[in-house]
């Protein structure tokens, strides 16, 4: 199958917007942030079309670049009608030739440790495994009484965490976990969320609710926390922010994103993994210069 490419426009909303409606069942986060995307100078947002005019799209992504040394691919999307036809192997392909072009150094992407057909096209494309956090969620109701923990946390501004990251072991590279993705500890910023700690002990980010700062959203009364640290520590402040948004009568879903040794932890407090069986966010890489 012949297919043809062209960097995305205003005028290509309605094609994206027909595409995404039949991702994920019609909760596809795309829809919310493409007009941002179309806007980001650090970007190259693409079409894949079957016709040489280019007018009939098939599929879309986009290439971000962090400090022009990191191509971050996301937003990969095949039209329903026409997935496992080999669209998306030719998509990845076109979006890493983009990345040598302007001279990337690496090229990353993250996925589901479930989601097969991404892992496989990250051992075709001879992405590495670079690190994981494990996902785990639960409902208020679900949530176990537990202690209110005496702590002392203090919240910290993004670029105080810009500086702590580097105290804590955040696995290979200066990448931290963001909930459904990743990014350098150098580009956070106050749009990505609000930031507790306690000492240099454990650090828990927690994602706000903004269209325009995070790609697979939280849903409107959702909370994601994304925990580094000493597991015991680690534990209590969690509790210890888990508390705090409970008085917040809104927030009904609570997603944990933290290593396999702090997520045994959080389990007994009535929180599970999706389908019951243990999955990680899995940031890939592959090293382009």
């Amino acid at each position: 199958m012949k297919l043809f490419f062209r960097k995305l426009t205003a005028k290509d909303l309605p094609a994206i917007k027909e595409i995404s409606k039949d991702i994920w069942e019609g909760e596809d986060y795309i829809p919310q942030v493409i007009e941002n995307w179309l806007q980001d100078k650090n970007c190259m947002n693409y079409g894949t079309f079957l016709d040489e005019e280019r007018e009939e799209m098939v599929g879309f992504g986009r290439v971000k670049l962090f400090a022009k040394d990191i191509a971050w691919l996301e937003g990969g999307r095949v039209k329903a009608d026409y997935q496992k036809r080999g669209i998306g192997r030719e998509m990845i392909k076109y979006a890493l030739d983009y990345a040598h072009q302007v001279k990337a150094k690496v090229a990353q992407y993250d996925t589901s440790s479930k989601n097969l057909g991404s892992l496989a096209l990250a051992k075709h494309f001879g992405f590495k495994r670079k690190k994981n956090m494990n996902v785990l969620e639960a409902e208020r109701q679900d949530i176990k009484p537990f202690k209110t923990p005496s702590l002392s946390v203090k919240r910290v501004s993004a670029p105080e965490a810009k500086q702590l990251y580097k105290k804590f072991d955040i696995g290979l590279g200066n990448e931290i976990c963001m909930g459904w993705n990743y990014k350098p500890i150098d580009s956070i910023s106050e749009e990505d969320g609000e930031w507790y700690v306690v000492n240099s002990e454990a650090i828990l980010q927690k994602i706000k609710i903004r269209r325009i700062s995070i790609q697979e959203k939280p849903e409107e009364n959702d909370v994601w926390m994304v925990i580094y640290g000493k597991v015991n520590i680690s534990i209590e402040i969690f509790k210890f922010v888990l508390q705090k948004e409970f008085k917040n009568e809104k927030s009904k879903v609570f997603c944990a994103f933290c290593s396999q040794e702090i997520a045994d932890f959080i389990e007994d407090l009535g929180f599970s993994y999706n389908e019951g069986e243990p999955f990680a966010v899995v940031l890939f890489e592959k090293i382009l210069a």
